[in-house]
């Protein structure tokens, strides 16, 4: 199937990324078909810059998808043909912004039957509230020291929950109280400080609770499970935030995420600069980071 429009480039380099990931010919043929009809819908409103395609575009191609009777069959897609266009839209999508070619996907995390895409300012939780959720984790216990330890780091550094486990021994140099963050969002390494209280938690976390926990020498995460002695995952960090929350007595909605906009958003209210932020943070562009003076300002208006 030959490229025809003018996005040939990005097109050809997504696929030559799912040939990569060892994608199915016949994924990667679908894929490519279903792109070629959207770009073609986009080239035909004379859109010709993917950074310009916005939610409205992509409800409108939904709108077109489910009314407009396809070629030679003279009816509409069915329900799973429908959904299989908009997937392909979604991952070509997260690619480009992945990759930095976009600043943000236009595409909505999930579809649902003409669902309107909504935009909304990240949730976070004021200074008091972060203190008590972390104060909620008892240090005098292993389980304890070690949630603490975690807990201040996703505050302290910004760190996503991704990037936390896959943390190794060596990402820590406790000399520099820096942490190395390895292959992040787009794939790019960056050098983030850990504040004093997080390096003190995390030390003595590595003193005292991780040699007991361990239990093949080779292991070389950073954080372990209690049981196995194996690197933790993602949902045991997503347990661990809820259980430090109803401990709190806090009533409100708060991911690990959460810790890294409230980080963001508290360092920006007490003068940081807005580009020391965004290093911190990892954000390719500082358009990214610049959402925070949102928050601010409207975090600062509730108080007044």
């Amino acid at each position: 199937m030959p490229y025809k429009y003018e996005f040939e480039d990005e097109l050809r380099d997504y696929l030559d990324f799912m040939a990569a990931k060892g994608y199915a010919q016949t994924t990667m043929y679908n894929r490519h078909k279903y792109l070629n009809q959207f770009l073609a819908y986009l080239m035909k409103r004379n859109i010709t810059d993917l950074k310009a395609v916005t939610g409205g575009h992509i409800e409108s191609y939904r709108d077109f998808l489910k009314t407009e009777p396809r070629p030679r069959k003279g009816r509409c897609l069915l329900e799973g043909s429908y959904f299989n266009h908009l997937n392909a839209i979604r991952g070509f999508f997260k690619w480009l912004e992945a990759t930095g070619r976009i600043l943000i996907t236009p595409v909505a995390s999930r579809f649902g039957p003409r669902a309107p895409r909504v935009e909304q300012l990240p949730n976070i939780i004021s200074e008091e509230e972060t203190v008590k959720i972390l104060e909620s984790c008892p240090p005098n216990t292993p389980t304890g020291l070690r949630d603490r330890a975690i807990l201040e780091l996703f505050y302290s550094t910004g760190i996503r929950r991704r990037e936390l486990v896959n943390l190794n021994l060596t990402d820590y140099a406790p000399e520099r109280r820096e942490l190395t963050i390895r292959q992040g969002k787009g794939g790019k390494d960056r050098l983030v400080p850990v504040g004093e209280y997080a390096a003190w938690f995390l030390e003595a976390y590595l003193k005292l609770v991780r040699p007991w926990q361990v239990k093949d020498p080779a292991e070389n995460a950073l954080f372990l499970k209690n049981d196995s002695g194996t690197r933790l995952n993602s949902g045991n960090l997503g347990d661990l935030v809820q259980k430090a929350l109803e401990r709190s007595g806090i009533d409100k909605k708060v991911t690990p995420h959460t810790f890294r906009h409230s980080m963001a958003t508290h360092l920006l209210r007490n003068g940081a600069d807005l580009r020391h932020i965004q290093a911190i943070l990892g954000h390719v562009s500082l358009e990214s980071t610049q959402i925070y003076t949102h928050l601010s300002v409207e975090t600062n208006q509730k108080e007044d």
